[in-house]
């Protein structure tokens, strides 16, 4: 890791030594970004309701993923416009806790950065971010997390331009479409990290599998709302429980 910044803290200029410190950190956790915006891009090209153009704007327009990836099979299925942007509001809330996380390290951030930040934080880039010493200087935190971003959106938008432009000339008995509920297999798999986790996970799949055939997406917005639900009252009663044996 580069040695501290020992410029002023009003001096916000570009850090070449901490935006490349930024593109090494990301570069690990960019990579199984590769094949999920293959995946991406394929289906955007086998969907014969996406304009391929569209479809592909949508990587730097949304940049994110899960939500990119649940618009493009919602769109598939003919799902309603209400439908689709309430699912991607609903997957991308989390983004909103990140930001709060965030928002102390960040105090004396200029406008330019807060937009283009907030623009390019991820799941990838939060983690790197929060892993960050306390004491770090602002300067030094601002452009590390830029080369990061930077990182996974050039990564990703290669992966979807890839996907778009190859997709085509796949044979279809390949069949690429397996791998996308193994790919959300594993972000759930990965992003279950408590028993509150675990209840949200359990409810919404099984909401999930009942609901599999109603109609315009909606089984998949009620499967979101009751796993989502379920994970938070569990959450608060788990809390609830943690206070209530501290004070016994």
């Amino acid at each position: 890791m580069p040695e501290p910044s020992t410029t002023p803290p009003d001096d916000l200029s570009f850090e070449k030594r901490w935006f490349r410190h930024g593109i090494l950190s990301g570069l690990p956790l960019a990579a199984p970004g590769l094949p999920f915006g293959f995946v991406v891009g394929f289906l955007v090209d086998e969907t014969a309701s996406i304009n391929n153009l569209a479809g592909w704007a949508s990587g730097f327009i949304v940049f994110a993923g899960s939500s990119q990836l649940a618009a493009v099979e919602l769109l598939a299925d003919d799902a309603s416009a209400l439908v689709v942007i309430f699912t991607v509001f609903l997957i991308n809330s989390r983004h909103i806790m990140y930001s709060a996380a965030m928002n102390p390290r960040l105090t004396g951030a200029p406008t330019w950065f807060r937009v283009l930040g907030s623009y390019l934080l991820i799941d990838q880039a939060f983690a790197l971010a929060e892993n960050q010493p306390e004491d770090m200087a602002l300067r030094d935190r601002i452009w590390s997390f830029l080369g990061t971003g930077a990182t996974f959106w050039v990564i990703w938008i290669a992966a979807v331009t890839l996907g778009v432009v190859v997709g085509n000339v796949i044979p279809e008995e390949w069949s690429l479409t397996f791998s996308v509920p193994i790919l959300f297999m594993g972000l759930m798999v990965l992003s279950i990290k408590n028993q509150p986790g675990v209840i949200a996970a359990i409810i919404g799949g099984c909401v999930a599998y009942v609901t599999r055939d109603f109609p315009q997406g909606t089984g998949l917005l009620l499967a979101i709302a009751c796993g989502v639900t379920g994970g938070t009252l569990a959450e608060t009663r788990l809390e609830s429980a943690e206070e209530t044996a501290e004070t016994t």
